[in-house]
């Protein structure tokens, strides 16, 4: 659909308040939102999100959520080889002296005189060590897939607060552009007034419309503050900086590619919050692996060499230790039976997120899909019959056949149709947002 023109009105107008008033055509007040966010598309059609990735790209380099994120998925991966290592070993020296407390004495003037030098190392049961360096490695996997989660969430933030900068400016852009008529009727109303050709009550009327259309530019004013402020917060940067106008794409520049059961598989394979959680699943079957090795003892072994000086031969000691878990009914059995318990949950937590996935899914397509036929309906049909109407309605004030508030309520319905339009646009551009989020998959770009 393209301009829509209302030439009736214009001619009326003249004729009603004389060329010295010198009217702006209404034609170009009476332009659709339809005409309008075709006319911005193709103003940007070769990059019609240029500025957005500026953002996105912006919002990836200095937001310090992402970047504390991704801090501690790199820390998390210098802990497997920590935990895959042997303890640390135990070095010793000792001294014995007979008839003196100086160290080394005496040695040579009598058996009970020596020196000694141990080495102990402890030796965990083969497989205990390379169980937690693989529960280790399963912590840092699912850290880098909470780095991903958080980088998704910030960039569904950026993105639904732009979609938001961009109704506003346009909503802006249309209710100024229906003031401006308002003001005009009005203006008529009163000339008609004055010489006795319309009532008092229609020029109160379209004064109180100009005036809610004043309140409604004041809060429009104020969500963009809000959403301006918003994008600045997650780029790190100062809430006050303005933000330039921006312009709403046609919804047609992005289309939903998939089915809504694929999208479901999507969410399987490519969702971090589903991959923590499967990531979990792993780590409490390890973890139950490890509870069971518990029951093995460990070793400890040492060596040491005396040093006894003089007539006596110096001596070597080799020793083995174990270390029993000689309480396992009270311990290791519960731990066991503690670890089972937390597979299981998290089996139960792997499904209860998969669920919710799945319902977030279906909500953010039906949205999507909602939002794209109404627009489709809005351009195809509502807003050029409304459009039409609101003509007829002009051609008849214009002959005395229709009274003042009808033709305020035709300009009104034209009006709220076009705020709308804009609506579902961002509404459906927002929920592509919030499934590439749940997706892992790059919609809007």
């Amino acid at each position: 659909m393209g301009t829509v023109f209302w030439p009736s009105l214009d001619l009326f107008a003249q004729a009603i308040l004389g060329e010295e008033d010198d009217p702006k055509p209404l034609s170009l007040l009476g332009t659709s939102a339809v005409g309008t966010s075709q006319d911005s598309t193709r103003s940007g059609e070769q990059a019609p999100f240029e500025f957005l990735n500026g953002l996105v790209e912006e919002v990836l380099r200095l937001n310090p959520s992402i970047h504390s994120a991704r801090l501690k998925w790199a820390a998390s991966t210098k802990r497997p080889p920590q935990v895959g290592s042997l303890p640390n070993p135990e070095v010793s020296f000792s001294s014995m002296s007979s008839g003196n407390l100086l160290p080394y004495s005496t040695i040579g003037n009598g058996p009970l005189s020596w020196a000694s030098f141990m080495f102990m190392q402890k030796l965990p049961w083969p497989g205990k060590l390379n169980l937690k360096r693989e529960i280790a490695e399963t912590e840092a996997a699912q850290h880098a897939q909470r780095y991903q989660a958080v980088t998704l969430s910030t960039v569904r933030q950026l993105k639904t607060a732009y979609f938001d900068v961009g109704y506003i400016d346009q909503a802006t852009t249309i209710l100024s552009r229906h003031l401006e008529l308002l003001q005009q009727l009005s203006k008529i109303a009163e000339v008609k007034y004055t010489v006795g050709e319309s009532l008092q009550a229609d020029v109160l009327r379209s004064q109180v419309e100009i005036s809610l259309i004043w309140e409604r530019l004041e809060l429009l004013h104020q969500q963009r503050e809000s959403a301006q402020a918003r994008i600045n917060t997650l780029l790190n940067r100062s809430p006050d900086i303005a933000l330039p106008q921006v312009a709403q794409a046609e919804h047609s520049s992005v289309e939903l590619p998939f089915s809504l059961e694929k999208l479901y598989l999507m969410a399987r394979e490519q969702n971090p919050e589903m991959e923590t959680e499967r990531l979990e699943i792993q780590k409490a079957s390890l973890q139950v692996d490890l509870a069971k090795k518990m029951f093995f003892p460990d070793l400890h072994i040492s060596t040491s060499y005396m040093l006894r000086g003089g007539p006596f031969d110096n001596m070597y000691e080799y020793r083995v230790g174990v270390e029993i878990p000689l309480y396992f009914w009270k311990k290791e059995r519960f731990g066991v039976e503690e670890n089972v318990e937390e597979l299981e949950r998290s089996k139960y937590d792997y499904q209860s997120k998969l669920q919710e996935i799945t319902f977030k899914i279906k909500d953010a397509y039906i949205h999507a899909r909602t939002a794209q036929t109404l627009i489709r309906l809005y351009r195809q049909g509502i807003i050029p019959q409304a459009t039409a109407s609101l003509d007829s309605a002009l051609s008849a004030y214009e002959v005395g056949s229709l009274d003042f508030l009808a033709l305020i309520d035709n300009a009104l319905t034209v009006f709220n149709y076009d705020l709308q339009y804009q609506e579902k646009t961002r509404d459906y551009f927002q929920s592509l947002v919030r499934l590439e989020e749940l997706l892992g998959f790059v919609f809007v770009k």
